[in-house]
């Protein structure tokens, strides 16, 4: 709470006391600086699955895909992941699915590392396997080869 108290006087007061070491950037919170570093590394980790467009912040590309590709866009994003789906039991099926932690674990058969959670199983396989996404020209599916 006195966190929260001190960023909102910050607001009145104009202090930000969190300057970038890159740019001429302040922010009145940590968390705000921490987010806008990533402008300065590259790192995009979302990734909108239509046009492949890469985003520092989910919000971001949640906009993106709003204003670029039309009403159709799933609503409801994974948060452990960049996917997006149309219905929340779908989130729920996916969060089942691949996020949910396993009692026993998936070992993988190159170098024995261990998993409790099929996505980082699967992540962790396409390292090995160096498989690389391509998009189908006739429809928003992605593939792999």
């Amino acid at each position: 709470e006195a966190s929260k108290m001190r960023r909102h006087v910050r607001s009145h007061t104009g202090e930000r006391p969190y300057p970038c070491d890159l740019c001429s950037y302040a922010s009145k919170d940590a968390y705000k600086l921490k987010r806008h570093k990533l402008t300065h590394t590259g790192e995009k980790r979302y990734e909108c699955y239509i046009c492949q467009a890469r985003f520092t912040q989910s919000g971001t590309m949640k906009t993106h895909m709003l204003q670029k590709h039309g009403e159709n866009v799933p609503k409801h994003q994974c948060p452990h992941c960049s996917a997006f789906l149309s219905r929340k039991s779908d989130l729920g099926v996916h969060l089942r699915n691949l996020h949910s932690h396993m009692e026993e674990a998936v070992t993988c058969r190159e170098c024995e590392a261990a998993f409790h959670e099929r996505y980082a199983f699967l992540q962790h396989r396409r390292a090995h396997s160096k498989e690389r996404s391509f998009s189908c020209a006739q429809s928003s599916c992605t593939c792999h080869q």
